[in-house]
């Protein structure tokens, strides 16, 4: 399902622009049951009914954030059973666009096969709030950025948006701030250690002093997952977060780097 802009927004560091439109095993004679495959990772690949890239975060009790290259992020939790993946998902545009039926928000579900550490293979059926129907393929490999450890001390710093130049501080306690003098959105929150052997973090903040358009998220409380890439130069933060307020539902994706 493609996405189409109504307006952009630029917020406290998060950038509501769009970039473009094997079975489990069996054990017979009263075995032990199999073993769950594992769901945890940082996931790269692409969604076949938008043609977009798909980058994944997964904590390894399967909840999960996937963003899209548009800005749209899937959200839920996952249930494994040997290796068979099963999910309901959300799915949710940036604010200020909206789906090509002019709805903003669906649901829908994903079913396929989990290798543990190694690849994702699914079909994906997704409904629009407007009843728009697309089945899909969603196929993701893993990447072990994720097997990097975690910590506050090493998420902790600086880190800009390179697109409105707004400045996240994190804190060494995992507080986070920012403020943007465009929208005069101020950003509070909290970032936490979910595992210190895998790198995922559990991130929530919200916004306050919004004027404008963007004075729709004061009080929004988001919560979602991030992860550290500290394979490159400058390291960067790649976060998605979701929120709801009333009957409208909200998507944040954060990518800084450090300065």
């Amino acid at each position: 399902m493609e996405v189409k802009r109504i307006t952009a927004i630029v917020a406290a560091g998060a950038v509501f622009v769009l970039t473009g439109c094997g079975g489990g095993n069996t054990v017979g004679g009263g075995g032990p049951p199999p073993t769950n495959a594992t769901p945890g990772g940082i996931w790269h690949g692409n969604e076949s009914v938008s043609g977009l890239q798909v980058t994944g975060i997964v904590d390894e009790s399967g909840n999960f954030n996937f963003v899209r290259g548009d800005g749209v992020q899937y959200v839920g939790l996952a249930a494994v059973s040997g290796q068979s993946l099963t999910a309901n998902v959300e799915g949710i545009v940036p604010l200020g666009f909206v789906f090509a039926d002019g709805s903003a928000h669906g649901t829908g579900t994903i079913t396929g096969t989990l290798q543990a550490r190694q690849t994702i293979n699914t079909s994906t059926k997704f409904t629009t709030d407007f009843g728009a129907v697309s089945t899909g393929t969603l196929n993701l490999t893993f990447d072990t950025l994720y097997n990097r450890p975690s910590s506050l001390t090493t998420l902790s710093g600086n880190f800009t948006n390179a697109a409105n130049s707004v400045v996240v501080t994190v804190g060494s306690n995992g507080a986070l701030f920012s403020q943007d003098s465009v929208s005069g959105c101020v950003l509070n929150g909290t970032a936490s250690v979910i595992n210190a052997t895998y790198n995922a973090y559990k991130v929530t903040f919200d916004y306050s002093n919004c004027v404008g358009q963007a004075s729709a998220l004061n009080g929004v409380q988001f919560s979602g997952l991030a992860t550290l890439d500290n394979t490159v130069v400058p390291e960067r933060i790649i976060a998605g977060v979701t929120s709801q307020s009333g009957n409208i539902k909200y998507s944040v994706v954060l990518q800084l780097n450090r300065t």
